[in-house]
């Protein structure tokens, strides 16, 4: 009997050490090449990116201030909310293909996943020399590493019991490592929206890439509340954190690529001649 109570943690122990072990070697597969070419810091990029999403609040205009207040909002009547979404959810289970699609849609939110797609889709670029692939693989995995950093920083300190351990969504323990009380913002969720913002941005001339980015980021929110694992409200954080992270981190690296190009007129009016030059630092 004490064998089957320790085989979860067990499976979250090698989780763990296999999630550890990815991020090592993702981060060599993706930035080998990058760092040989001297055009790619996976530290500076990461600490550019953290002072980027730290400041954010000092650069907020009128426009931006106005949607964090509806962000706000809602996340605060989701919270309201929150025991009455758990029980539409608990009386409509549990039928066998719901299961089978909480299964599957849990993958799309867990490292242990995301990290060797993000190795494949980066190595898959760098084999047929599209750039557009490789940049992308790059930023999603910063995206993932700054979001999940603040996002666990944030789930010990608020220290918010899950669903399951019946303490209501009301009870707090702050500063807890304990997984049971490490509920706000769902891990999951963060995951999944830190990568689908920054394929989602990459690709915005592929709308198609978005809707299915985002469509599966969502299919990993819904399965955490429908597997009892978070509250509504963990799942609504844990998605505008991964949004806006990976929002900032596309375009840091966009503005980033603009001051390494300097546009330049260039006039000879003696044959009237009048242009612009672009002048690319490398």
């Amino acid at each position: 009997m004490g064998i089957k109570q320790n085989l979860p943690q067990r499976r979250r122990g090698t989780e763990r050490n296999i999630c550890v072990a990815l991020l090592f070697s993702v981060s060599l597969c993706l930035c080998g090449k990058a760092f040989a070419e001297d055009r790619y810091s996976l530290l500076g990029n990461l600490k550019d990116d953290f002072t980027y999403v730290a400041s954010s609040p000092a650069r907020m205009d009128r426009k931006s201030t106005a949607i964090t207040l509806g962000i706000i909002a809602t996340g605060a009547f989701i919270y309201t909310q929150d025991e009455k979404i758990r029980d539409f959810f608990q009386s409509h289970q549990k039928s066998s293909s719901m299961d089978g699609l909480s299964d599957i849609a849990e993958k799309f939110g867990n490292g242990v996943y995301e990290l060797p797609f993000l190795a494949l889709y980066g190595g898959g670029g760098y084999l047929i020399e599209n750039e557009k692939m490789q940049d992308t693989s790059l930023l999603s995995f910063e995206s993932f590493l700054v979001a999940n950093t603040i996002g666990t920083a944030a789930k010990i300190g608020i220290g918010r019991p899950r669903p399951y351990t019946e303490e209501g969504s009301g009870s707090y323990k702050p500063f807890s490592t304990d997984s049971d009380h490490t509920s706000m913002p769902s891990g999951h969720t963060i995951s999944a929206f830190s990568i689908a913002s920054v394929f989602a941005d990459e690709y915005d001339d592929k709308p198609m890439v978005g809707v299915t980015a985002y469509g599966l980021a969502s299919m990993v929110a819904f399965q955490r509340v429908y597997d009892d694992k978070h509250w509504a409200s963990d799942v609504f954080a844990g998605a505008v954190l991964g949004t806006v992270v990976g929002k900032s981190v596309v375009y840091l690296h966009k503005n980033k690529k603009m001051e390494n190009v300097q546009i330049i007129p260039v006039s000879v009016p003696s044959e009237g001649y009048y242009g612009v030059t672009a002048v690319v630092r490398f």
